[in-house]
């Protein structure tokens, strides 16, 4: 098996990019072949243009490497086959959607679409091979690289383990607590760092001291030894910071949260646009929503609920109700533990799984109380108990409350309260209508996509 330490490593990467440009050939080959064959002759008038379908190919590939992008779909080594199978999947719809869409426009009607959608089998099919041999291939061909974490006490290490996921790809050979050695002087607690991370070829930091980061920071670069840094809140403030020259010298500005005028304008047109079509594309299945849950039980259909938005302001929050209609009478405010929470009804059950119970949210952001993107509205309650432990936790209020966000897509169900900070505050650091066009296009998949029902922060009063 080959090693990827080194100089190896760009053998290793030209490997990968290779087999990556061949499911861009593979996913573009069908559309090419309906296109010369039938397609381009029907825009160009019964002759084959090559100019048409240059420029239609240079337009899909670029559609298609996005979607890719977007979904993280080329994440070979990260992700299992199945996940990987799935971002294909929505990519290549989205593509073939755009694609259809701009076929119409040019034919001036719908194309037919019998040989889109055997297009788009065939694209399904050659996708699950490449998936399935590419997976076999990789971790056949490049062993899983050693890694160590150093960290400090206050994390707890088991679930550092459960919540990060390393065996997928490194060989995790030992994680090592800093505070055996914080007494010691920085001198003799450094080197006893580099004595545990000097023959690996990974280094995690999972929140060490920032003279102890530096230090472990350089010695990895003078080594090659790949170093993944956990953020901490400053280290994300830093991240998103304006970036300019002052006084000869290179400047970080960092603020609070300021939008662009012209960003705000186009967030909140998109919220209303989005929302009223959301509403009236899925309406059949609301109103069957509505008449299941008043059926059950006789109760309210809708339920509100008191939430933290922008500057820490209080709104009501609305929901289908998927519990019990006194389902906090002796409990008061306390996280749902799921799908095994007895006060959730059976049309709760079915409804929270298939997230139906959020639509009525789409209410809230027409009315301005909440965004399509952004932090998770938290019960005022809870918050207050999370800024207790986290005094950075208001830090989120700079912004609307979101529908979906980016803890949401990229966190797990399990992720801590501050790992779920640090990813809110990443989107608030690096706010802008690209980056919430992307996290409403990862939300599809998320949904598609589901991991295990979380706890959830939502009770029915």
């Amino acid at each position: 098996m080959a090693d990827i330490r080194g100089n190896s490593r760009f053998w290793h990467d030209v490997a990968v990019r290779s087999v990556k440009l061949l499911n861009i050939i593979l996913i573009c080959a069908p559309l090419a072949y309906i296109w010369i064959t039938y397609y381009s002759k029907q825009v160009y008038g019964g002759e084959f243009s090559p100019a048409g379908t240059y420029t239609f190919a240079v337009a899909y590939v670029f559609l298609y490497g996005l979607f890719v992008r977007i979904y993280d779909a080329f994440q070979i080594s990260q992700v299992d086959r199945a996940e990987l199978f799935i971002s294909q999947i929505i990519a290549i719809i989205l593509t073939d959607t755009v694609f259809t869409l701009l076929l119409a426009v040019l034919l001036r009607s719908f194309p037919e679409m019998l040989r889109l959608l055997l297009c788009f089998i065939c694209q399904v099919f050659l996708s699950m091979i490449w998936c399935l041999t590419v997976s076999w291939w990789y971790f056949r061909t490049f062993r899983r690289r050693t890694a160590v974490i150093i960290y400090d006490s206050v994390h707890n290490l088991n679930e550092i383990a459960k919540h990060k996921r390393f065996d997928k790809s490194f060989e995790l050979i030992g994680a090592y607590d800093i505070d055996e050695v914080k007494a010691e002087g920085d001198e003799r607690r450094l080197s006893w760092i580099i004595d545990k991370i000097k023959d690996v070829q990974a280094v995690f930091i999972m929140e060490i001291p920032d003279h102890d980061r530096n230090e472990t920071v350089r010695y990895c670069v003078e080594n090659g030894i790949s170093c993944y840094c956990e953020p901490v809140i400053g280290d994300i403030f830093m991240r998103g910071s304006k970036q300019f020259n002052m006084y000869n010298l290179p400047i970080c500005l960092v603020e609070r949260y300021n939008p662009k005028p012209e960003y705000m304008l186009l967030k909140r047109l998109n919220d209303i646009i989005l929302s009223l079509l959301t509403l009236i594309i899925t309406f059949p299945i609301l109103l069957i929503t509505a008449l299941a849950i008043k059926i059950s039980d006789g109760g309210p259909v809708i339920y509100r609920q008191k939430r933290l938005t922008k500057n820490g302001r209080i709104f009501n929050i609305y929901k289908f109700r998927s519990m019990r209609n006194d389902a906090e009478t002796v409990t008061g405010a306390v996280l749902s533990t799921g799908a095994d929470d007895p006060r959730v009804t059976k049309v709760g059950r079915l409804i929270r799984k298939l997230r139906i119970d959020e639509f009525p949210q789409l209410i809230n952001i027409i009315k301005g109380d909440m965004s399509i993107v952004g932090p998770r509205p938290e019960r005022p309650e809870i918050a207050a108990e999370y800024a207790k432990e986290l005094p950075e936790f208001d830090l989120r209020l700079q912004v609307k409350a979101g529908l979906t966000g980016y803890a949401q897509v990229y966190g797990r169900y399990d992720s801590d309260p501050y790992d779920k900070l640090c990813m809110d505050l990443h989107y608030i650091s690096n706010a802008g209508f690209a980056e919430d066009l992307r996290i409403i296009l990862v939300t599809l998949k998320r949904i598609i996509a589901k991991e295990p029902e979380a706890p959830m922060e939502d009770n029915d009063d």
